[in-house]
């Protein structure tokens, strides 16, 4: 029997477990070890960072931010950031079984390679710069141990950030040295021969130095699928493995941070046109960078930020075609230097201001068949750009708030354009607060819409140069409200029109595949949330979200968005340290290319124990409780017209401080 024949009946068994005890537990007859951790009544007044790059009060955020602390990612074993992501009021997850894509408030087109949202770790962008992609599953460059929380920022946020901040900001925070000091291990085991390891050292120094280090490696088999369009079974072919570094280093407002992934994984799929079960079908990413990080207060009112980065990333898919093996390859190197002043001369004013500026000296693709070797393709680019950007936050009144902000950004590739955002936010009460957000942002076309071209995978295709960027207005209306000291409500309606969507279609002058700015789009809905303590030991948190995204011309449903989302998680305290996280994910059916996919209820719980024995904490996960058979919408390169997803899986994971 297979591993994963082993660990299906432990997975059941300790799933249902789990359920029953959530569901017995009883808040006043339990003894616990503490409480839960953060006050509800704080919630408004929790610091997010990312909406303005300043910390600032969640209700004066001129967003409806989300935030997900790293005691939600070890309480519901959440494994990767999509997982976090997932777990988000209106976001939701496709993985076409090489890389996990998000999709925002029904807007998440198949082939699309994640470009619509920003990623940044610790307030620096993370997205590469050839495909422009947020690489948010297992291939994210920091380990999830390692993150102190990530905030969700929807919305365009182009008014600060200018490129990909689209249709959100991620905001990824990594944890500071107190938070884990000394040293530790950890390792985890799980379905289809998954390991993983990681070591990590912590330290504070005495002239006020701090010091995070990491290195972490994966191992999985994955497991065999079946589809029926290819006419048999993928054996071991959904493997992946890879190891992630990071360190950081802080010191008298100076931080020097560097991380480093370096990923495979197969595809099972026979995606382009591919040989099916031929084991050479593999992606590579790498992605490396490398910030210093200066920040220092000039004056009781003028404080500034100096950041540099460097970047590297390198990615590679060996495609085993029915005439040749053929490998595509992808190099890209980037600059970047910004400055960023924040004054509070003015009475009642928060003024931010920066430019940035970014080099991307290699944007370099190539396509080549190994044998007999024939090059297809070899393209070496180079683009600049640059961003100037100013926003006000102004106190009306007591209970009046006014935040206006404007970006103007410059490329080499197409110009210039200007991106605002205004919110005028009003706080009756310090527990209660309306926000009225409009804004507009603007998507880059990447190196890959603008120069790629073959003749092979399936199909000719050939670059253009000729490319706008695509851009998005938004309107949206958010009343946050906490009823008492125990719950707190979210209401929100949202409208987005998208226009010069890029797109591929079929030039009919020479019959080639070429990126055009051709579809519009709009997407419009009402989002409900509602969390709070149910005892002392308990906690719930609930969202429900309606989205109806088309085709502006059409008016046409679009693929790969679900009319409905609905989330529920519950976290419980057990006897003594015991605690068990339980999550419920749904997702109404979603439109694909040739039918739709079905609706899909996603059942995960969790148990914990810190300090089982000293220094030592256990967990134990289950996904897909009850082996949900689900798929996602396939793209266009694939013969099948859904790609199934994982049934029931099991982690097991220890901790170890020392």
């Amino acid at each position: 029997m297979s591993c994963s024949g082993y660990l299906r009946p432990v997975a059941a068994t300790t799933g249902f477990f789990l359920l029953f005890a959530a569901s017995m537990a009883c808040a006043d007859d339990l003894h616990t070890v503490e409480l839960l951790d953060e006050p509800l009544q704080n919630l408004l007044m929790m610091e997010v960072s990312s909406a303005s790059t300043y910390a600032q009060k969640m209700h004066d955020a001129p967003s409806s931010a989300i935030v997900v602390t790293s005691d939600d990612i070890r309480t519901f074993g959440y494994r990767t950031l999509a997982e976090v992501l997932a777990s988000m009021r209106g976001l939701y997850i496709t993985n076409d079984r090489s890389w996990s894509y998000v999709g925002v408030r029904g807007f998440s087109r198949s082939g699309d390679y994640n470009s619509r949202v920003l990623l940044m770790v610790d307030g620096m962008r993370v997205n590469d710069n050839v495909f422009n992609q947020a690489y948010i599953g297992s291939e994210f460059i920091v380990d999830i141990d390692l993150v102190d929380r990530v905030e969700f920022i929807p919305g365009p946020g182009a008014s600060i950030y200018g490129d990909n901040a689209f249709f959100g900001v991620i905001n990824v925070i990594t944890k500071k040295a107190g938070a884990m000091l000394g040293k530790s291990v950890s390792g985890e085991v799980g379905s289809y021969q998954s390991y993983k390891g990681s070591a990590r050292y912590a330290a504070l120094f005495e002239n006020g130095g701090e010091l995070v280090m990491s290195a972490t490696a994966l191992d999985s088999q994955g497991r065999d699928w079946r589809y029926k369009e290819l006419g048999g079974v993928a054996r071991d072919l959904d493997g992946e493995n890879y190891q992630k570094l990071f360190a950081k280093f802080s010191l008298q407002g100076l931080t020097l941070e560097a991380a480093h992934i370096d990923r495979d994984k197969q595809n099972p799929t026979a995606a382009f046109g591919t040989v099916f079960n031929d084991s050479r079908y593999l992606a590579t990413d790498k992605h490396t960078f490398i910030s210093a990080t200066y920040e220092s207060q000039i004056s009781e009112t003028l404080g500034m930020r100096l950041h540099v980065n460097h970047g590297v990333f390198e990615y590679q898919t060996k495609y085993p075609l029915p005439t040749a093996l053929n490998l595509d390859q992808a190099y890209g190197s980037r600059n970047t230097v910004d400055a960023r002043f924040t004054s509070t001369a003015f009475d009642q004013h928060k003024i931010v201001g920066g430019v940035e500026y970014i080099r991307d000296s290699r944007l370099d693709q190539v396509n080549f068949d190994v044998a007999p070797r024939k090059l297809n393709l070899k393209d070496d680019q180079a683009n600049d750009k640059y961003g100037l950007y100013l926003q006000d936050e102004v106190r009306l009144r007591e209970d009046w708030l006014l935040n206006a902000g404007v970006r103007y950004d410059h490329y080499s590739t197409f110009g210039g354009t200007v991106n605002p955002r205004l919110a005028l936010i009003y706080q009756p009460a310090p527990d209660n607060n309306i926000k009225l957000i409009h804004g507009r942002a603007f998507r880059a076309p990447n190196a890959y819409e603008l120069y790629y071209s073959n003749n092979i995978l399936g199909a000719q295709q050939k670059g253009n140069t000729a490319l706008r960027p695509e851009t998005i207005t938004t309107y949206e209306l958010a009343w946050d409200k906490a009823w008492n000291q125990n719950w707190q409500s979210h209401l929100g309606v949202f409208h987005y029109h998208i226009d010069d969507l890029i797109s591929q279609q079929l030039d009919p002058a020479d019959g080639t595949l070429v990126f055009r700015n051709v579809d519009h789009a709009r997407t419009r809905g009402l989002e409900l949330g509602l969390e709070g303590s149910l005892s002392s030991v308990s906690r719930l948190r609930s969202s429900l979200t309606y989205q109806d995204a088309r085709d502006a011309a059409t008016d046409q449903w679009l693929i790969n968005s679900p009319r409905w989302l609905g989330k529920v998680a519950m976290s419980t305290k057990l006897y003594g340290a015991w605690q068990v996280g339980t999550e419920l994910l749904y997702s109404s059916k979603r439109r694909t290319i040739a039918a739709e996919t079905g609706s899909a209820l996603l059942v995960n719980a969790t148990l914990n124990h810190r300090e089982w024995l000293p220094g030592l904490d256990v967990s134990i996960g289950v996904y897909n409780l009850f082996d949900q058979r689900y798929s996602d919408p396939a793209d266009a390169i694939n013969v099948q017209d859904t790609i199934r997803q994982d049934g029931r899986t099991l982690r097991i994971k220890l901790d170890y401080r020392f």
